[in-house]
C-alpha cells in the first residue's frame, strides 16, 4: 500500500478547511493509502494549534487523539540535514524511516527538492490529481 507523510501545514489546513489538504487526509482515512507521521510532526501540529490558533487545551488533546488514530506512528532514527529550514528535516526523516512513497506539503523548501531517496515530494493537488495512489 502507498504510504504518505503529510507535512504540518497539510494537517493544519485539513483541520480548519475543506480544501485539497482535507481531501488528502480524508483519502488516507478511507484507506486509499496509509498516512504516516512521527511524534515530532504531531508535536509541531499541536504547538501551532496552541500558539498560533489559541486552541484550548481540551481541544488540543482531542486533536492529538484524532491524529494518533488516523496516522501510522513511527519513531524515526534517521538523521539528515538537507533542507534550508532545519526543522523541516523531520518530515523527510519520518518519510525515510516510515518507508513513505510521498511527502505532501505546501512548503516551497521541501517542494524544491522534488524527490529525496525515491520519495516524491508533492503538493496536495499533485497527489490528488497527478498520481494514482492506492
Amino acid at each position: 500500500m502507498t504510504r504518505v507523510v503529510a507535512d504540518t501545514n497539510i494537517i493544519i489546513s485539513a483541520i480548519f478547511w475543506n480544501g485539497k489538504p482535507y481531501r488528502v487526509i480524508s483519502k488516507g482515512m478511507q484507506g486509499e493509502y496509509q498516512l504516516v507521521t512521527s511524534p515530532e510532526i504531531i508535536d509541531e501540529v499541536l504547538t501551532k494549534l496552541r500558539n498560533k490558533f489559541q486552541f484550548p487545551e481540551d481541544k488540543i488533546e482531542e486533536q492529538a487523539n484524532i491524529l494518533m488514530s488516523l496516522f501510522h506512528m513511527i519513531i524515526p532514527t534517521t538523521k539528515i540535514d538537507v533542507v534550508r529550514d532545519k526543522s523541516d528535516n523531520k518530515i523527510i526523516e519520518c518519510a525515510i524511516d516510515g518507508k513513505a512513497d510521498f511527502i505532501v506539503t505546501g512548503d516551497p523548501d521541501l517542494l524544491n527538492l522534488k524527490e529525496y531517496n525515491g520519495i516524491r515530494i508533492v503538493t496536495a493537488n499533485e497527489l490528488l490529481h497527478d498520481y494514482k495512489v492506492r
